[in-house]
């Protein structure tokens, strides 16, 4: 009375077949699953906002300054407003001009003077962070300019050339 057992009622043939074969359908549908688009990739742009005055052409650069190759760290503090070099070779001295600007009409300019400090500089300000900003950031004899664009509710940015 020997009676043999069906192949797939071995406990065996499940952890060595099954099992892993399971894996890899359900790691590809995973897989499927994360790639194709949905609801929440889908972006709409609502108006184009006007970057004309950021876009510098090739002809009105001047050859790279020492400036050109750093940036700086902007970041609020309370009410204070922070500009902070990315580089310890950062030229230092003299007084910032900050200019924020929006692209709402309604929204006026702001412009904060910001003096030295033990780690850059410093000024006194605080900014609607409601909605994004413009941020053009330059010394008093304007020998440079870094820009950016200041997101809503972000704390902090990185300003470049």
């Amino acid at each position: 009375m020997t009676q043999t057992r069906s192949t797939w009622r071995e406990p065996m043939v499940w952890m060595l077949i099954g099992l892993p074969l399971a894996s890899v359908v359900i790691g590809f549908a995973l897989l499927f699953a994360a790639v194709r688009p949905g609801p929440e990739d889908m972006e709409t742009v609502g108006r184009v906002t006007q970057v004309g005055k950021l876009l510098v052409s090739a002809q009105d650069r001047e050859p790279a300054t020492q400036v050109d190759t750093m940036g700086l760290l902007l970041r609020l503090k309370g009410d204070m407003v922070e500009a902070v070099p990315m580089d310890g070779d950062f030229p230092r001295g003299g007084k910032l001009r900050l200019t924020l600007s929006s692209n709402d009409p309604a929204i006026q300019t702001r412009v904060f003077h910001l003096s030295p400090s033990e780690l850059g500089w410093r000024g006194v300000g605080s900014m609607d962070g409601g909605h994004d900003w413009v941020v053009e950031l330059q010394p008093d004899n304007a020998s440079w300019s870094l820009h950016g664009r200041w997101t809503a509710q972000a704390r902090s940015l990185r300003l470049t050339p």
